[in-house]
């Protein structure tokens, strides 16, 4: 059976008669602990049974799949119900070390927590990181940019980073994964004037790194 138990007939006696609908529930985390230094998927497992709207003169019934979950502060996931409520996504290295509750907020408002649901230890940094040469931009136009971690664990650096540039817009913020303690990110970078720009790096413990000046043109 989904998760998502939206058997009609259960949905339009719930709809029809004004019944209370369960609480949603939080069924599992994976995996349930990571070091802060690590990135990569999580999965979250929902059950849940999701509110609807009957229209007797059209004889349909309309599921109210909006979602909103969430591990600490961070958003996570779909805003709609998917994959009869297993929800894989990317989770980036930027939450500190510590405990994290998970929660679930349906469309209707019903929602459900899973306290200290996903456990953060602490990190093995790299002591710092490179940044390959950036030639001349265009502003709001993609370019790639070679990131290094520098005295990286002998696991390797698989983490992610933060990224800006000082007086410009840079997209995307945080990096994706680092792979053999390297990674090739697209960014664009967008500036209201031209001028000599650079891109800084820092990841959660503050470990940085900085590229040369590079011309960006608009």
């Amino acid at each position: 059976m989904s998760r998502a138990r939206v058997l009609l007939g259960a949905l339009l006696l719930a709809g029809c008669s004004g019944a209370t609908l369960p609480a949603p529930s939080v069924v599992s985390v994976s995996p349930p602990e990571r070091q802060a230094s690590t990135s990569g998927p999580v999965t979250v497992t929902l059950d849940a049974v999701l509110p609807t709207v009957a229209d007797h003169g059209t004889n349909t019934v309309v599921v109210d799949d909006r979602l909103t979950l969430t591990i600490g502060p961070r958003p996570f996931g779909p805003s709609r119900w998917a994959d009869a409520g297993v929800i894989t996504d990317f989770l980036p290295s930027v939450l500190p070390e510590g405990s994290y509750d998970v929660t679930v907020v349906l469309g209707d408002g019903r929602m459900a927590t899973a306290t200290d649901a996903l456990h953060i230890t602490a990190g093995d940094w790299p002591v710092g990181y490179t940044v390959g040469m950036i030639g001349d931009q265009t502003s709001n136009v993609p370019f790639g940019v070679t990131l290094r971690a520098q005295g990286a664990p002998d696991a390797g650096f698989t983490g992610t980073v933060f990224l800006s540039v000082p007086g410009a817009t840079v997209v995307p913020s945080v990096s994706g994964p680092f792979s053999g303690n390297l990674r090739v990110e697209t960014i664009t970078v967008t500036v209201d004037h031209p001028g000599q720009y650079h891109l800084e790096v820092m990841d959660l413990d503050g470990r940085p790194g900085r590229s040369l000046d590079f011309h960006v043109a608009q």
